[in-house]
């Protein structure tokens, strides 16, 4: 601190331009104003023997000299000799004597000296005020203790009716909203799917049943037929909406905004196709990732099932996956996780959009490996680490 406090010190004339207190400015001001009047009662008492070319210049002069003047009136004024920076130097003296600063902060009193003692007192009557101000705060304390009450069964996914003490399930109060696809492009069959990024036909097709094999829910089934679903209309998307609930918040999420262009140019620059957290399995697969893959979206679809008499709408992005390096544990020397492709195991997979989780961030690290950033935000820290 000490040190830190004397560079200050030998440094601090740099920024005196940004200690201008309103005293200071507004005699700055005044200064200006009355510089300004006597300049321009000189130039019109002289007015009859200047030309207005050199009329020009002087009051450019005028103006040069007004603002020098004001600089250094603030240069001269301005200082930080005020409280707070000579309490800098006590603080590491007083937290070993005292312990944290913030038992002492003041700001919590005069708040509830605010919100205790003044709104109460304005409430009343004026008229013997203070148990009327005791009353209203007590009523105010209970009405939010059963705000905060209410608040915290109702995100565990319980609440109690009335006074009878009987719980009920809300689990649909706060539940997480839908993965929505955004920017619809065309509408054809798998293969003007894959001819627009790109992909194989056949690798399509192969990792297409392979999902459907994997798919219980009856209402959503895809026909097993290859030739019955290369005839089925496909939209293909840029963009998925996913909902991530916030840090220590349940029933608050962030929307991250995962961009799939294929082979087209995202914004006049190059392609670009996100790379996303996919729940592949259990907390305990993939090591410290917890069942969790990443993978880069190559393309974003929904098939429309027109030949089912149970019709749905599958939403599904075909990803490439990249595998766990070190049985996805976390690195000894950097404390990161690597991922990377496998040349021998297949890396395409078909994916229902409410497996993505979240975005990821990976930085390349040499061939075919990535590290991966688990420090990204909150959240993402507290699932892997």
């Amino acid at each position: 601190m000490e040190r830190y406090l004397q560079t200050f010190h030998r440094t601090k004339d740099i920024l005196l331009v940004f200690r201008t207190s309103k005293a200071t400015r507004a005699e700055a001001n005044r200064q200006d104003r009355d510089q300004r009047e006597l300049m321009a009662n000189q130039r019109a008492n002289e007015a009859r023997h200047n030309t207005a070319a050199k009329r020009c210049r002087q009051v450019d002069q005028e103006r040069l000299e007004r603002g020098n003047q004001r600089a250094d009136l603030i240069r001269h004024k301005n200082h930080f000799n005020f409280i707070k920076m000579h309490y800098l130097r006590h603080f590491a003296s007083h937290v070993r004597r005292f312990g944290s600063i913030s038992m002492y902060f003041t700001e919590i009193g005069e708040l509830a000296h605010k919100e205790q003692i003044k709104d109460s007192y304005r409430r009343s009557n004026k008229n013997e005020a203070v148990p009327q101000i005791l009353s209203q705060y007590g009523r105010q304390h209970a009405l939010e203790m059963c705000l905060q009450t209410r608040e915290g069964l109702l995100k565990t996914g319980v609440i109690v009716v009335g006074n009878s003490g009987m719980e009920m399930p809300t689990s649909s109060i706060h539940s997480a909203p839908r993965r929505m696809l955004k920017g619809l492009t065309n509408i054809g069959t798998l293969s003007e799917l894959c001819r627009a990024h790109e992909i194989e036909y056949c690798d399509m097709m192969e990792e297409m049943l392979r999902f459907i094999k994997q798919t219980t829910a009856d209402d959503l089934r895809l026909p097993a037929d290859p030739t019955e679903l290369g005839l089925l209309p496909v939209g293909r998307f840029t963009q998925l909406e996913i909902p991530v609930s916030d840090f220590q918040e349940a029933d608050v999420f962030q929307i991250h905004w995962a961009r799939c262009t294929g082979t087209k140019a995202f914004r006049n620059g190059g392609a670009r196709n996100d790379w996303v957290w996919v729940q592949t399995g259990g907390e305990e697969s993939y090591g410290d990732l917890r069942g969790r893959a990443v993978v880069r979206l190559l393309a974003l679809f929904k098939i429309r099932i027109v030949l089912s008499e149970a019709a749905g709408v599958p939403r599904l992005a075909l990803v490439r996956v990249l595998h766990p390096i070190n049985g996805g544990r976390f690195h000894l020397a950097s404390g990161l996780i690597r991922v990377g492709k496998r040349s021998t195991a297949r890396d395409m997979r078909i994916v229902g959009t409410g497996a993505v989780i979240g975005q990821a961030l990976v930085i390349p690290s040499g061939e075919r490996q990535w590290i991966v950033n688990h420090r990204i935000d909150l959240q993402t820290f507290n699932d892997i680490y």
